[in-house]
């Protein structure tokens, strides 16, 4: 759907049938130092696919953490006695715990399954984003970028002088969701657009004002994008959505702190 008069409580909406997501599948294993942006390009190229105004590129958080150099290998780690006190708890390995523990601000649930933590970048999350999947290496582990989105600024930023069109970006990694089974792919990682859709004060079809209707369009656009991405060996660590016209340009830096809720709205992290 388009909105037009975004700020006005009179919005009007056209229907948009069609959303697309296309896989890029020639982008290949990616190698610190290496530049996604062109990385991008190439697949594009290979495949025949030319980028168009208004695109949105979801890339993995796994290949932006790859190219930054985000990788810590745990042998090169001492765990802390914190980390071993928590790591008979957890029975994980200590030198994994020490690596969570550096990436966090807070410890808010620990068990068998998992750490339950603030992350420095303010998520709510597993492990800290500290994760082993399509990490070569026995003892290596991939860490979040350490600016989301200041990455994800960069990347829209080559992409768009290397195209010439107006692009968005989102950088994208696998959550768990509150009181539901299985994942889901949030966006971590924004730059230019605006996350959120704000429909209060607009009508529904009878009407009725609408009050709490405050939709995270980059996470709906990031979970759309996996369907396509995979979590596996598919080896597809970005597509394009394309079609999505609910969206309003944002160029500004720290668009994906719009997602987070504050402590004191925050009713999930009131039971940890």
């Amino acid at each position: 759907m388009k909105l037009t008069g975004f700020e006005s409580s009179s919005t009007v909406f056209k229907v948009v049938r069609t959303v697309t997501a296309i896989g890029l599948e020639r982008i290949g294993l990616v190698k610190p130092g290496d530049n996604v942006a062109r990385l991008l390009i190439a697949a594009l190229s290979a495949e025949s696919i030319e980028l168009i105004d208004g695109d949105i590129i979801v890339v993995s958080q796994k290949i932006i953490s790859k190219a930054e150099g985000s990788l810590v290998d745990l042998s090169t780690l001492t765990p802390s006695s914190k980390a071993k006190t928590m790591s008979r708890r957890t029975k994980k390995d200590a030198r994994l715990v020490e690596l969570i523990m550096r990436e966090s601000s807070r410890i808010l649930r620990a068990s068998r399954q998992a750490l339950v933590v603030s992350a420095k970048n303010g998520f709510v999350c597993l492990n800290a984003g500290v994760d082993k999947s399509n990490v070569n290496g026995r003892h290596v582990y991939a860490r979040l970028p350490k600016d989301l989105d200041g990455s994800a600024d960069h990347l829209r930023t080559d992409l768009e002088r290397l195209t010439g069109k107006e692009l968005s970006v989102i950088i994208g990694d696998t959550y768990s969701r509150p009181f539901r089974v299985g994942q889901v792919e949030f966006a971590i990682g924004i730059s230019g657009l605006d996350p959120i859709v704000d429909y209060r004060g607009s009508k529904d079809l009878f009407g009725y004002e609408l009050k709490f209707k405050y939709v995270a369009l980059a996470d709906e656009v990031a979970a759309a994008a996996e369907l396509v991405m995979g979590q596996g060996s598919e080896g597809v660590p970005a597509a394009i959505v394309r079609g999505v016209t609910r969206t309003r340009r944002n160029v500004r830096s720290g668009l994906s702190k719009k997602l987070l809720l504050g402590k004191k709205l925050d009713l999930f992290r009131k039971l940890l």
